[in-house]
């Protein structure tokens, strides 16, 4: 571990000590080399922790606990206008750029610049970030459960509430059961879905599925029988929580016509698949995608924890190992070997 240089807090901003910060798909695609970023770099940014100092213009005080969000609102472009901060442009400029979005990175080491992953960098020990960064959570959810809030919770429990809006007595397919996917489960399970498939090649995911809710958990070649003797006709949505072109075909596969599917997973860049055009004129599917739960993380948080403290969704049965910021490549290493739980660091 190396100590990173810190801006002082601006009048809009926070310092923020983490407590708990989960190890992402969206971190890995770098870890990998699948997606270009400029180095060195911090990666996470699916966290939560206590503020621990403010600038002059904001509402948060030291002592408060927030969740992170990587998508605050520019409040200038035509995305953030209409409530869709996640598909900020400015924002995923700065996000391939390694900056926050007005460009710096507030971050140095022997005077030169440190890059911050997913606009945030979240796995350290401080942080300072835009107080339209850090969501209020309140005093009832312990913190490294909270940190999945961040991003794994808004994003799958949103694909299913707020992207497809799954109806109540619905049938699901679900190909990935990571983190992401198993929100996306939970979130099925919220809007009240009948039948939810989870397809995972990993078995300790598909243990983890049954126990969150999932008529089945099957291995990908076990999916076309499992799915003739449960839904023979696909299910009404089909969602993949992966990202590649293959998981994104069998999703679509397996969603009945006139059902929709949604890409919920980041693909590696430059990754391509092919359609048939047979499956949108002649079946007339519906094909789609979601960035963030396809909410403003600001609105959607309140309803999660809302459904949270009703007892709806859990948090703790989704929780992997837990490493300290020293351990991080231990950490990184757990989850690329394909957890069954979310991998959480603790600075």
């Amino acid at each position: 571990m190396c100590e990173i240089e810190l801006e002082e807090p601006r009048d809009d901003e926070v310092v923020v000590r983490m407590a708990a910060v989960g190890i992402c798909g969206t971190d890995l695609h770098s870890v990998k080399g699948e997606w270009q970023r400029p180095t060195p770099m911090v990666l996470g940014h699916e966290g939560a922790g206590t503020v621990e100092d403010v600038g002059d213009g904001v509402s948060l005080r030291p002592g408060d606990r927030v969740v992170l969000s990587w998508a605050p609102s520019c409040g200038k472009c035509g995305d953030c206008a209409r409530g869709r901060p996640a598909a900020c442009v400015p924002l995923h400029r700065a996000i391939a750029a390694g900056t926050l979005v007005d460009g710096r990175t507030g971050m140095s080491l022997n005077g030169e610049t440190v890059y911050r992953g997913t606009a945030t960098g979240a796995l350290a020990e401080r942080l300072v970030v835009s107080e339209r960064v850090a969501l209020p959570l309140g005093d009832d959810v312990p913190l490294e459960e909270a940190a999945l809030l961040g991003c794994a919770a808004l994003t799958g429990v949103g694909a299913a509430l707020f992207a497809a809006r799954v109806e109540p007595g619905a049938s699901v397919v679900v190909v990935g059961a990571g983190g992401v996917g198993q929100f996306v489960l939970e979130g099925a399970r919220i809007a009240g879905a009948e039948t939810v498939v989870s397809v995972d090649p990993v078995e300790g995911r598909r243990d983890q599925a049954v126990q969150l809710g999932a008529t089945a958990a099957v291995a990908p070649d076990e999916l076309k029988k499992t799915m003739r003797e449960l839904l023979p006709e696909g299910a009404d949505y089909g969602f993949d929580a992966v990202g590649n072109p293959e998981t994104t075909e069998l999703a679509l596969r397996w969603t009945r016509s006139g059902g929709t599917c949604v890409v919920v997973g980041l693909p590696a860049a430059g990754a391509r698949f092919d359609l048939d055009p047979g499956e949108f004129n002649r079946r007339e599917k519906w094909l789609t995608g979601t960035m963030y739960g396809s909410e403003d993380p600001a609105v959607a948080l309140p309803i999660l924890l809302e459904h949270l403290g009703a007892g709806r969704l859990q948090l703790r049965p989704l929780l992997g190992p837990t490493f300290p910021l020293d351990d991080v490549n231990d950490a990184i290493e757990a989850s690329l070997a394909g957890s069954a739980g979310r991998v959480v660091v603790q600075p």
